[in-house]
């Protein structure tokens, strides 16, 4: 007597089921591969605004101009506002006193040049970051620095209100405020192209520098 053969193929139940459970597999796992993205955003995002907040820390940090580097001197600048001069002839600024900061020595602000390709790590003054770009993984932070107006308005006799506009005459023309941007953009393989992520503003004054007189203790 022969035995009957094993069955072979799916019963329209099993069908069903194999079926309902590609539709499941394919409905979750787009929605896993979003979530991951999403996720991945999120981790690159974060890690942009740090090196970002940390960079802007970093600049403010240095010399506001490069020959600040030679001298603690308040520098004289060629198309600054008249009250924020520093008198070439007392060496002293409005509101200055003996042992403040001062101009002394009589130096001149240094005219804003381009220094892309200084090594950043290098750099004692916030001009060698003018024009800078800084690639990372899945962004880029770009810096660049330029002198602003110092226009003053009144809005009433006690106020005064200073127009922090780009300053927009001649390249050679030197103020007393400078401003420096941070702007951090997709390098596209995680986000648009150029598509903004985040920017960062610092104004830096000419106030001379900050020096420490050390004394043994005794």
């Amino acid at each position: 007597m022969m035995k009957k053969s094993g069955r072979s193929g799916l019963s329209l139940i099993e069908l069903i089921f194999t079926i309902v459970i590609i539709g499941i597999v394919f409905t979750v796992i787009p929605k896993i591969i979003f979530s991951l993205n999403k996720s991945d955003q999120f981790a690159i995002r974060q890690d942009a605004l740090f090196n970002g907040i940390s960079m802007m820390q970093m600049i403010s940090s240095l010399a506001w101009d490069e020959n600040n580097t030679a001298s603690n001197d308040i520098l004289h600048v060629n198309a600054g506002n008249a009250l924020f001069d520093c008198n070439s002839t007392t060496h002293y600024r409005i509101g200055g006193f003996i042992g403040s900061r001062n101009c002394e020595n009589d130096k001149n602000a240094s005219v804003m040049g381009d220094f892309a390709g200084t090594n950043y790590f290098l750099a004692n003054n916030i001009d060698r970051f003018n024009n800078q770009d800084i690639n990372a993984s899945y962004y880029n932070l770009h810096i660049s620095v330029q002198y602003i107006d110092e226009n003053i308005t009144y809005p009433s006799p006690h106020q005064a209100k200073v127009m922090l506009n780009t300053h927009g005459a001649a390249s050679n023309d030197t103020t007393n405020l400078k401003r420096v941007e941070l702007n951090i953009t997709y390098n596209g393989k995680r986000g648009t192209v150029g598509k903004q992520i985040a920017q960062f503003s610092y104004v830096s004054a000419n106030i001379g520098q900050m020096t420490f007189n050390s004394r043994v203790w005794k």
